[in-house]
């Protein structure tokens, strides 16, 4: 049987082919195109050398990402724009592991959020409060929680960029890429939460293309911050770039509340 991780390579190998539009030639997109998709679980490798000196962790996968994606009442998708880096990375194999990575504005905000949804109970309709869930000394963001939760990352932009990247530059890439971005999507079978990594009002790409993909979806009793689509049991999470210094965690951390009393007043919606 072609687990997630098969179906994942296969579409990327196909996709780095289409890519030549971009002007990259080939040897180039091989080393610029950064795959992402359902996480690795498993545990982090020992430290590895960066090129400016610092170290990373990788994960040593165990292969338990498809059982433990399958199991989880919250399947949850982080829309993102592109990596930030000058190297080629391959998003699974991140852990969020040392290296300052949790007092970065990113890491720590993504990290939050799905401590949050991870470990949401939803017999009680319950989430960890703001508090545990910034709680870098948690053990389960320092130590194994993080490395068995279900999460997809997708960047659409798969070429790695710089320290921004552009509406109009991201824009052209998921028009350019719509059919392989909507298809990698339809491989996380029952991901019911898609968190819009992008806080533009007037025009956002990323939440533009939800509304492709659930043209039913509509607003939360205006709050901004939620979108549901009823006929296909999809909450969107509107939320801003996870990178963005004048957003507080708080405010961040506001989408869950919204959630909360969403699912509060629609128990059982995500139940098919």
């Amino acid at each position: 049987m072609c687990g997630i991780k098969d179906k994942e390579i296969a579409l990327f190998e196909e996709w780095i082919k289409h890519e030549r539009w971009t002007g990259y030639s080939n040897e180039e997109l091989n080393d610029s195109f950064c795959w992402d998709g359902l996480h690795f679980t498993g545990a982090p490798s020992v430290p590895l050398p960066r090129l400016d000196g610092g170290f990373y962790r990788i994960m040593n996968p165990d292969d338990n990402q498809d059982k433990i994606w399958e199991k989880a009442y919250l399947k949850p998708v982080f829309l993102c724009k592109d990596h930030n880096g000058a190297e080629w990375v391959d998003v699974r194999e991140e852990t969020g592991y040392s290296n300052e990575r949790f007092y970065h504005q990113f890491y720590g905000k993504f990290l939050m959020l799905l401590y949050a949804l991870t470990n949401y109970n939803p017999k009680e309709n319950t989430f960890p409060s703001f508090e545990e869930s910034c709680d870098i000394n948690n053990s389960w963001l320092g130590d194994r929680g993080f490395f068995h939760a279900p999460v997809v990352r997708i960047n659409l932009k798969k070429v790695f960029g710089s320290a921004s990247c552009g509406d109009f530059e991201l824009n052209k890439f998921i028009e350019n890429d719509f059919d392989f971005i909507t298809r990698q999507k339809n491989i996380y079978k029952g991901a019911n939460i898609f968190v819009c990594c992008h806080g533009g009002e007037s025009f956002n790409p990323i939440m533009d293309l939800l509304k492709k993909w659930f043209p039913d979806m509509k607003p939360y009793k205006n709050s901004g911050f939620l979108w549901c689509d009823v006929s296909n049991k999809v909450v969107v999470l509107h939320e801003w770039h996870m990178s963005c210094c004048c957003i507080s965690y708080k405010r961040y951390f506001g989408a869950i509340s919204v959630l909360r009393e969403f699912l509060g007043e629609n128990p059982g919606f995500f139940v098919k």
